[in-house]
């Protein structure tokens, strides 16, 4: 059977679709700065720059990491999306792409100086074993980096309901109504269906989000330095203009740099 990330994101998916952080071109600048911070750091530090991005889609991140001279490992549990990314990349020897349907890593090194998760958390059942298990990969004196994830809804109340209504609005210009009445009203009642990729992949909806503090708690655990910063992004341009005004946050990262392998196994 095929794997539900697979099922969702096949070869006509166009990630930038439903993805502010890479279909609004300030944001997805902004980001990628962050990006370039983090490289620029272990460039200036004297380690290899070699990155593991895990869920890296069509590449909207492995593209500005390949420009920036790193040795990029693009982890994907979608076949389509694999493809994907070695017939825009493929020529760069500097790119492995590796499919991944189980997400075990197991074909991947484990001396990687940046890991690199790009809208993947939320995606992920347990994300937090993941993540632990995941950073095992990471050289010493390493980095990680967190980007587009929803932090916890109750933790964040008006935040959440801002980008509530402006998906809805944003939703409504979508087509396939019914499909998408269906999958709200499950979504309100707090049903799961295992059958639809769509569910699948979609597990914070379901779960409040991603506990932020958790995964803090983790980064401060294992690296030297860790620094969080909170956003707002939203599918509708017009949302995305006024949460950023109003100074809403609805999604975070997390760059973390020294990492220890000693205080991530004493976790």
């Amino acid at each position: 059977m095929t794997n539900p990330q697979e099922a969702h994101y096949f070869c006509v998916t166009d990630y930038r679709k439903g993805s502010p952080h890479l279909s609004h071109l300030a944001l997805y600048d902004r980001l990628v700065e962050v990006l370039r911070g983090v490289i620029r750091k272990l460039s200036d530090q004297g380690l290899p720059l070699r990155v593991l991005e895990v869920g890296a889609g069509h590449g909207g991140f492995t593209e500005p990491a390949l420009a920036l001279g790193c040795e990029v490992t693009a982890v994907d549990m979608s076949g389509p999306s694999i493809e994907e990314l070695r017939r825009r990349f493929g020529t760069n020897p500097k790119l492995r792409a590796i499919y991944d349907p189980e997400c075990t890593l197991c074909d991947v090194d484990c001396d990687y100086t940046l890991l690199m998760f790009v809208s993947v958390l939320h995606h992920i059942p347990d994300y937090m074993s993941f993540l632990k298990k995941a950073s095992k990969r990471i050289a010493t004196g390493g980095a990680l980096l967190t980007l587009q994830d929803p932090p916890c809804y109750s933790r964040h109340r008006l935040a959440h309901r801002a980008e509530q209504t402006a998906y809805f609005t944003w939703r409504l210009t979508q087509g396939d109504y019914v499909g998408g009445l269906r999958t709200r009203l499950r979504r309100m009642r707090g049903i799961f269906d295992e059958k639809n990729p769509s569910d699948m992949v979609e597990y914070h909806v379901i779960r409040n989000g991603v506990d932020e503090e958790a995964v803090l708690s983790f980064a401060r655990g294992a690296f030297a330095e860790v620094t969080f910063f909170p956003y707002w992004s939203s599918q509708l341009e017009a949302a995305q203009y006024l949460g950023e005004r109003f100074g809403l946050h609805n999604s975070f990262g997390i760059v973390a740099d020294g990492y220890s392998s000693k205080l991530n196994d004493s976790r």
